[in-house]
């Protein structure tokens, strides 16, 4: 891609920049592998009020919210779709097993995060209501 908008992305991505999050590198890889594969991960994840459990998580896709990164998917543990923050995920280890699909649009259904939508430049993650 070239021309004048391709000089205006660049011109605009050089400008961008990022703080790293503060998740761990070897949780955020295995999850990116996990979805990329789609297959089952394994994470430790520590709840709000400080509680850790082990889950076997289905992933369907990654959200953004608040400056934070969540993992949707499902949870096989609680047998309903999931999010789990990124930072608060202690381990992660995708198993090889593969998983079964989880429409995204499906497990955000009915949560605060229902009307999430896709960068424009991706898409639209649902059709428009």
């Amino acid at each position: 891609m070239t021309g004048p908008a391709s000089t205006a992305a660049q011109e605009l991505a050089a400008r961008i920049v990022t703080l790293p999050a503060p998740t761990d590198t070897t949780v955020r890889t295995a999850v990116e592998q996990a979805l990329t594969t789609n297959t089952v991960l394994e994470v430790t994840y520590t709840d709000a009020a400080g509680h850790e459990s082990d889950r076997a998580v289905e992933p369907a896709g990654l959200l953004s919210a608040g400056g934070r990164w969540y993992l949707i998917g499902w949870c096989r543990t609680r047998r309903a779709g999931r999010g789990f923050r990124l930072d608060r995920i202690t381990a992660a280890t995708p198993t090889g097993e593969r998983a079964q699909p989880h429409d995204l649009t499906e497990l955000l259904r009915g949560s605060t995060a229902a009307h999430a939508v896709q960068p424009d430049v991706l898409g639209p993650l649902a059709p428009p209501p």
